[in-house]
């Protein structure tokens, strides 16, 4: 396994991360591009081994996320960084068509997929990956033979991106150690107190413990975060839900578009995208109580997707056709009054305030929009210390090089690391 840093630790930090996740990371190299050196991100695993591993894969703005106009700027917000990561990692970040079937019974009318997709295209007007557009029955079944043609009457595509999630978080932290932050892996932050010397944590790296001190504290621990904030006795101000997402992978089913569609029973939309040879299947969405290291995909989320896949292909899937599944969680800012389909995607930054320290906990937030994130993040902090200076990650000159992926975090085998 290949590893971002030494992990010798200095007694005292500046800012002190926690979760080497794509927020954890992206912070850190924001506030690295500003010059700052003193920053220490904390991962007990390796980067981006929890939730950032295990999204649907996508760069986009949220197509489905129009639904409600509260996310309008959501939406606009992921357009933009889509554009930019396009461009800032175009080896790992790359556009995708897609399509969007229209049923002959239930799922979305055909003028409401078509607004939504006119909505999404002036969203993204001067950024845009292609605009949408109408394709005949022989065009769709050209990009995608494996549907079934007696379900559906019409078809529309229309352009996003896609991601080796994974890839993508581990150029970021490299580029944040590239400009002198520190990332230690196989690290664990057990407790936290705070006393004259501002916030002292306590690491756990293999055998040996440390104590080391810091001003700020960013809690990106994702569905983690709680936990950790129980063992520093601090109360959390929001709810947390940890939304599960299971995806699957089976063989390449000859996609050249991935598709995008809608159960009937449920409304739920869900993706089927070719992906590093073989195609993806994903998500479910179901609340998950527990503790988050014991998250798995369970049989009956894995069959929901064999099903509602069956329901739109012609080549129908049986569990023996699965060559992995894995789940992820979303960590979300709970809403009393909203299911967990109507939950809002937004972000959440709480501030829990001791004197002139500060600790900063994370919820929701998107992969595609981690920079936007991660920079609002790197402002509070750096304008707290009267510092002016800009953000520079949107400069190439401040990313890594490629690199190539250790073998042991291919796909598929990398789940059965991760």
């Amino acid at each position: 396994m290949d590893t971002l840093s030494s992990t010798k630790l200095e007694p005292r930090y500046r800012v002190v991360i926690l979760g080497g996740g794509i927020h954890g990371v992206g912070i850190a190299h924001d506030l690295a591009s500003r010059g700052w050196r003193d920053v220490l991100v904390v991962e007990k695993s390796i980067v981006g081994s929890g939730t950032s591993a295990k999204s649907t894969k996508l760069i986009h703005g949220g197509l489905r996320y129009l639904q409600h106009p509260r996310d309008f700027p959501l939406v606009a917000e992921g357009l933009e960084e889509r554009a930019l990561l396009v461009k800032l990692a175009p080896d790992i970040v790359k556009p995708l068509p897609f399509i969007f079937p229209v049923l002959k019974k239930g799922g979305m009318p055909r003028f409401m997929v078509k607004i939504g997709l006119w909505l999404y295209d002036a969203l993204s007007m001067g950024r845009s990956l292609g605009r949408h557009a109408w394709l005949n029955p022989e065009q769709a079944f050209e990009e995608a033979p494996i549907l079934d043609k007696a379900v559906f009457k019409g078809f529309y595509r229309f352009f996003d991106g896609q991601t080796d999630d994974l890839e993508l978080t581990r150029r970021v932290a490299k580029s944040a150690k590239k400009l002198g932050a520190t990332i230690a892996e196989h690290s664990e932050a057990l407790s936290m107190t705070h006393g004259d010397n501002g916030w002292t944590i306590t690491v756990r790296q293999g055998e040996r413990t440390s104590t080391i001190t810091t001003k700020y504290v960013v809690n990106a621990l994702g569905p983690w975060a709680h936990e950790f904030m129980a063992r520093a006795n601090i109360k959390p101000k929001v709810a947390g839900i940890n939304n599960q997402g299971t995806h699957i992978i089976v063989r390449d089913l000859g996609l050249k578009s991935g598709l995008f569609l809608q159960s009937p029973e449920d409304s739920r939309i869900f993706f089927v995208l070719p992906w590093k040879g073989y195609t993806l299947i994903g998500t479910t969405e179901d609340n998950f109580d527990g503790p988050a290291d014991n998250c798995r995909p369970e049989d009956h989320q894995v069959q929901y997707l064999l099903e509602r896949c069956n329901r739109f292909l012609a080549a129908k899937l049986s569990k023996d056709d699965v060559i992995q599944s894995f789940s992820g969680m979303r960590w979300l800012a709970g809403d009393p009054k909203s299911g967990l389909s109507d939950t809002s995607r937004s972000h959440l930054i709480t501030q829990h305030a001791t004197g002139h320290d500060v600790l900063y906990t994370i919820y929701g937030g998107k992969l595609t929009a981690y920079r936007a994130l991660s920079k609002e993040v790197a402002d509070l902090i750096a304008k707290s210390f009267g510092d002016k200076s800009k953000s520079l990650t949107h400069l190439k000159e401040m990313w890594a090089e490629p690199e190539s992926m250790p073998a042991e975090l291919v796909v598929p085998q990398r789940f059965n690391v991760l």
